[in-house]
């Protein structure tokens, strides 16, 4: 099991450091009730990453039982693949900058989160998870890894959980702070973060893309044994 959750640990942190999801749970945070907000956000995002990793994980290892190489290469391939997308990526993102004192430009879910109602905030959680050119392929690399390692079932749901949580850190510790500390007492240390963040989005998605493509492609590479 702790190979594979090694192997998986760059997809989770990435995941987690995403930017978008990032500055939409501080807004979140941000708003009339919190709590509640924050809660059903992250009750989305957790779903979300959690059937989709398990999906991933099961078909695989069905693939696994009657083909272990195939499903090995399979694997290789995904990582391979999706680490050229992800230098791709880099390339755009590069190119696209903004220039020097200019601001990036604003996500469009930044202006409209703080008005949503739970239920509609558990959806966006989901789709902050999944409907992201990013983050949708991290899922299908760490659930083809997870399922491909030949784990039994209960390493495998133990791998995914941990993966899950790890994935959701940056969603569930701004969440905890405000329950601990209270929405009043860490209203401005959100504004701060979610600052910095706008300021800074380019900059960290193009180094995100950057380390994920060299690590996926690297992991890629074991097709050619």
């Amino acid at each position: 099991m702790w190979p594979t959750l090694g192997a998986v640990l760059p997809q989770a942190m990435a995941i987690a450091l995403s930017p978008v999801p990032m500055v939409c749970i501080v807004l979140v945070l941000l708003s009339p009730r919190p709590v509640r907000a924050g809660i059903a956000f992250a009750v989305g995002w957790i779903a979300a990453l959690t059937i989709a990793v398990g999906l991933v994980a099961w078909l695989t290892d069905t693939v696994a039982d009657s083909n272990e190489e195939a499903a090995r290469d399979g694997v290789d391939v995904v990582q391979l693949a999706i680490g050229v997308l992800f230098a791709g990526l880099a390339v755009r993102y590069w190119r696209k900058r903004p220039a020097p004192g200019t601001p990036p430009p604003r996500p469009a879910i930044v202006d409209r989160i703080a008005t949503l109602t739970p239920p509609a905030l558990v959806v966006t959680g989901a789709i902050a998870a999944l409907a992201n050119l990013k983050n949708l392929p991290l899922v299908l690399s760490a659930g083809g890894t997870i399922g491909g390692a030949g784990l039994g079932a209960g390493a495998a749901i133990t791998t995914t959980a941990v993966f899950v949580v790890l994935a959701s850190l940056t969603v569930l510790t701004p969440l905890l702070a405000v329950v601990i500390v209270g929405p009043e007492r860490s209203a401005q240390a959100l504004k701060n973060v979610e600052t910095w963040l706008l300021a800074n989005l380019n900059t960290i998605t193009l180094v995100l893309l950057v380390v994920l493509a060299t690590v996926l492609i690297g992991n890629g590479l074991d097709l050619f044994r």
